[in-house]
């Protein structure tokens, strides 16, 4: 009994304890002076300076640069021949073995061809005698004045008296025309001969007959050649209007040259 007692004894005191505690600690809460509170002073708030508007600047024109022209490079032009020289100025012109367009046809010249213009058949400043390298070797034949544009002074163009410089002969067993003769009307000459006929594949395809005729025309003693497929011609000519005695002579020919010629008994 008496331990049972002793513990309620103690449990008693220490609720009274913890009362007393209590209420101590109570009191002195409700002596304590609150503390007083210093007010934080707030700071003023800073004013951002507004922007500054900039003013704004007028853009300034880009100048456009104009490209140099760069300058086309010039042709260089080919030196100028040492020799009489003169250039085909049509697209093709016929080069004949003879100053005249009866002739036959030795080669065909090109626009551009550059010539070495030799002479001009005396009486008949009309046909150039010329010279140019084709096909790897030089040839010489005639061609019509009008068709070449010369590169020098006329003045340096000598004549020539030889109509035959280039003629060829055919190699064909041919004789010279027969019955070759001519008769005047007036001023027209007519001039004839016998036919002869071509032996196979002989024909040139060209003029078959050839007269060269030196003659007075205008006043003016003048080589002409005509050429012709029939056997006969008429040539003007003008008796006793020139100083010098007019004559002619007849060819015949075939695809190789001509045959040896006959003089016209000119009337």
């Amino acid at each position: 009994m008496a331990g049972l007692y002793n513990v309620a004894m103690r449990r008693t005191i220490l609720v009274i304890s913890l009362l007393v505690t209590a209420a101590l600690l109570g009191a002195c809460s409700a002596l304590a002076p609150e503390p007083t509170v210093t007010p934080t002073a707030t700071d003023t708030p800073t004013l951002t300076p507004s922007a500054t508007a900039t003013a704004s600047r007028t853009p300034t024109a880009t100048v456009t640069l104009t490209p140099s022209i760069t300058p086309t490079p010039s042709a260089t032009l080919p030196p100028t021949p040492s020799f009489n020289w003169g250039t085909v100025n049509v697209d093709m012109a016929s080069c004949r073995y003879g100053p005249g367009g009866g002739y036959l046809l030795a080669s065909t010249l090109y626009k551009g061809d550059t010539v070495e213009v030799q002479g001009h058949m005396e009486r008949n400043q009309n046909w150039w005698f010329v010279s140019l390298e084709q096909f790897g070797r030089t040839r010489k034949c005639w061609v019509s004045q009008e068709l070449i544009t010369l590169g020098v002074d006329r003045s340096l163009i000598y004549p020539i008296d030889n109509p035959h410089l280039v003629l060829p002969y055919t190699t064909q067993p041919y004789e010279p025309l027969k019955g070759v003769n001519a008769r005047r009307s007036g001023n027209i000459v007519t001039v004839y001969w016998e036919p002869f006929e071509y032996l196979p594949g002989d024909d040139s395809l060209q003029n078959k007959y050839l007269v060269e005729a030196w003659v007075c025309q205008n006043g003016e003693f003048v080589f002409r050649a005509y050429g012709t497929n029939n056997t006969s011609i008429e040539i003007h000519d003008e008796k006793g209007n020139c100083s010098e005695a007019s004559y002619a002579r007849a060819f015949g020919s075939d695809k190789h040259g001509y045959t040896g010629w006959v003089g016209v008994p000119w009337p």
